[in-house]
Order: C-alpha cells, then structure tokens, then sequence
C-alpha cells in the first residue's frame, strides 16, 4: 500500500480527551484485527483506556498489543528467567489493579515478532476468532529472532515467550519516513515538513546519571555503533527524498532522536559530516547534544552547522548538578561551574549560526530558590542570545528502571486531574504520584509560583526578539 494508506492506520495521540474521538474513529473505519499500542510510563492508564475501548467496539475480533519503553522497563531478563515489575502490565492484570484489555504485552526488540504475530493472525487456516489464532499460533511467535519478551495473562496465570537472538539486525531497519511519509513540522526549521530520524545505535544514553529513564544500566550500550552514521544518513536522505516528492513546496528537515547525536562519538558525527557534504541533501535538521560534548568538540558542531545543522537540543536540568548529587554527564566539571558552561555552549552555538532549545527539569531534590534561580538565569540567556527556545519544563517521574523497591504500578495517572493538571499545563513529563525515589513530592503552589515565573519568561523573550 501506499505511504498515505500506511499513514492513515496510525494515530499519535497528544491528549487521551482530545484525541479519542479520532482512535475510535478509526477503529470504526479500519475493524481492524491486530491493534498495537505504545506508551511509555506515564501514559500507561491511557494505554489501558484506549484498549479497553478497542474492546468495546470491535469484541474478540481484535488481539491488543501494548509495547513501548514501558513494558521494557517492567518486564526483563533477571538470571534466565522473567522479572515483572509491580507496573508489569501482565502481572497489574493478574492482580486486577486493570481490566485484562492487553492479549500480549512485548518487551524489548519486536520488530521480527511484530511481523510473524501478522502472519499467524492472517494465516487462511487459523479459524476462530483472533484471540484464537493467537493462542494456537504462539509456537510459531516463538520462532521469531530477536531479544524480546512477549507476556500474556491467561485464568490467572502469567506465561512468557522469549526470543534468543540473534540480535537485530539494525543496518536493515526501514527508515520510519519511507513508510509513513511526514506530515508535521517543527517550528524551529521554519516551516520545513520534520521527519524523525535515528541511528539506532542503542536504546538509550550512553550516560548513567541516575534519576533518567534513558540511562546505560537500563536500557544498555551502544549496539553496532560502527555503521550508526549510515544508518542516520539512510534516514535523512528518505526525509529529504519523501518531502521532495510528497510537498516539494514545504522543504524537509529532520530531528535526530538519539538520546545524543550518535552517542557523541566523534568518527562516527566527522563520517556523517562527510556523508552529507557529498550528497548535498536540502534539508535541515536538529539533534541533542550534551554540554561537554559541545564544548570539548566545538569543531565538530562547526562541520554540523556547514552540513545542515541549525538546531541543538540540550539537557540543563538543573542550577548545579552538586545539589542532586551529580549527573554522570558532567564530565567536565574541573574546567567550570555547570551553569558557566551551559551558557558558552549556546553562546557558541548561536554565534556558529545553531540555535539551542533546552530541557529543565525539576523534582530532583532541589530547592524552590534553585528552580526560580533557574529560571531567571534562562531568561537572562534568552535576552542576550536568543537561546534557549524552545524550553521543554519536566518534573521527574520515578520510572521502573528495573527496580521494584519503589513498589509504583503506575495504573492511575502521574498528576492528578483539576487544580494540578492547570498547574502543570506548561509541562511535559510530571509526576505527582511518582516522585523520584527519597524526593519528596511536589508541593502545589510551589509549581504554581513556578509556573507563573516560566510565563514571564517567555514574555520577556518575546520582548527581547522584538527589540532586537
């Protein structure tokens, strides 16, 4: 089927309010027999909501899948068995904490199984119903290569599927923007149609700072770091391929979704900077960098910036990573204080033509005099450089991160409805139900005090663009 056709059998959902009219929807127009469903933690309930609706419309006609980082956060290898985390999906519906809405929950990498679980559900001799199919078809799930786990709950009982290898083969994966096309746009690129692109040189981070959910120890290394570049460059090229033949009159760009751009490894960023010199692609694009990845290889953003390069994400979390602990990215913590660094970085970037947006985030122990400190100091920022913008406003959530000691399911919502949810409004992960482990949780009219600070922070960038 074409692009357009693929596109329209999938829904990326912002909102469970606002966008369930348009899931059910779907599911009228399609009837479809296999519903898949992603959702990190936070999302979970409306993981559960939405399946459970599926339920209602189409019956025993549809087998649900849930995958996503939070099954494979919350279900995982422990010593040759199976580990469910109290938020396991399966074991919330052993326990009756959910509706038995999910008929198979997969952890880890299901690329292959995605595919055989199609083909035992269409297969002509299968009979019944789907869920049928399913149930007799599990042998041959089994078969399916890759290091996944596939959990259902059956009478009360949890049973496990797992995948032995080898391990996937990422130099084969289809760039996401061939097969679904790009319909939205970031408003850093200027309008450009942004596709989202990866290198898929791992799962996550190669930092450990340890309040994140991308971290090393939990979602593991590099995996084939050698061929990264190409991979990424694969990618780009189908963005810039698909936009010029499906809205040549928008222009393509691209944002990189590694947790940084290729792992920061500097062959690998010069033999993509090589890469897209000769293929003179006319697309821009945008990745995340850390602060010390910035600064020590300032050269590298400069043959970026000459490729294409024009927007950089960056983490700054906090006033000063000694007042949390620290945070295994900070590397260069002997050459200068966090916050000096920070600002040269985006100054260096803004004066190489590269524009810096910024993640804050919140939760971590620290002080409320911190967060507002925090807060004037980007304002500062913005007057005299123009960065960061946009500023993405967290506060963190404890995720599984393979430790059941929290004890969390995570099957109610992270912030409760009412006067939190308006208080959190300019937010995009927050967690009041969840704080991070030894953190007390947030208390309502600090993040409201936040909150107002952030919007006369933003009208104060406003002035000062205007000025300029």
């Amino acid at each position: 089927m074409s692009r357009h056709a693929r596109r329209e059998c999938l829904l990326l959902m912002h909102s469970l309010r606002e966008d369930l009219p348009a899931f059910e929807s779907l599911l009228e127009r399609e009837r479809p027999d296999l519903l898949l469903i992603g959702a990190m933690t936070v999302c979970l309930p409306g993981a559960v909501a939405c399946a459970a609706r599926a339920k209602e419309i189409l019956g025993p006609e549809v087998v649900v899948v849930l995958g996503g980082r939070h099954p494979s956060e919350s279900i995982y290898p422990v010593q040759g068995a199976v580990a469910h985390h109290p938020s396991s999906p399966v074991r919330l519906m052993a326990e009756g904490y959910v509706p038995p809405v999910f008929d198979l929950v997969v952890s880890g990498e299901a690329e292959h199984l995605i595919a055989e679980l199609g083909e035992v559900l269409a297969a002509p001799d299968g009979g019944g119903t789907a869920r049928d199919r399913l149930a007799g078809g599990l042998d041959r799930l089994a078969r399916a290569p890759g290091r996944w786990i596939a959990s259902r709950h059956d009478g009360g009982r949890i049973e496990n599927l797992a995948g032995g290898g080898p391990d996937l083969a990422r130099d084969l994966l289809p760039p996401p923007a061939a097969l679904f096309g790009v319909r939205t746009a970031f408003d850093v690129f200027g309008g450009r149609l942004t596709g989202h692109v990866f290198s898929d040189a791992g799962n996550g981070c190669v930092f450990d700072c340890d309040f994140c959910s991308e971290r090393r120890s939990v979602t593991g290394g590099l995996a084939q770091p050698s061929t990264g570049a190409d991979r990424l460059m694969r990618q780009l090229r189908a963005v810039a391929d698909v936009v010029a033949e499906d809205a040549p009159h928008r222009g393509a760009s691209a944002f990189v979704e590694d947790s940084t751009l290729l792992g920061g490894a500097p062959r690998q960023i010069e033999r993509l900077v090589r890469m897209l010199a000769a293929a003179d692609l006319d697309l821009r694009f945008g990745g995340q960098l850390t602060i010390d990845q910035i600064s020590r290889r300032m050269d590298l953003v400069k043959s970026l910036a000459g490729v294409g390069l024009d927007y950089v994400f960056i983490g700054v979390e906090t006033l000063d990573p000694a007042l949390i602990g620290g945070m295994n990215k900070d590397r260069r913590a002997q050459v200068g204080h966090w916050m000096g660094r920070t600002e040269n970085a985006i100054a260096a970037l803004a004066d190489n033509g590269v524009r810096s947006g910024a993640a804050v985030l919140f939760g971590l122990g620290e002080r409320q005099e911190h967060r507002l400190a925090l807060l004037e100091e980007l304002a500062r920022w913005r007057r005299i450089h123009g960065s960061p913008d946009p500023i993405s406003l967290n506060w963190a959530t404890q995720h599984p991160l393979r430790d059941p000691a929290v004890g969390y399911r995570y099957h109610e919502w992270s912030v409760p409805a009412g006067e939190w949810t308006r208080a959190f409004a300019d937010f995009g992960e927050a967690s009041v139900n969840y704080p991070l482990r030894g953190v007390a949780p947030p208390v309502l009219g600090e993040v409201r005090e936040v909150r107002a600070a952030f919007q006369e922070l933003l009208v104060t960038g406003e002035r000062a663009t205007v000025n300029r």
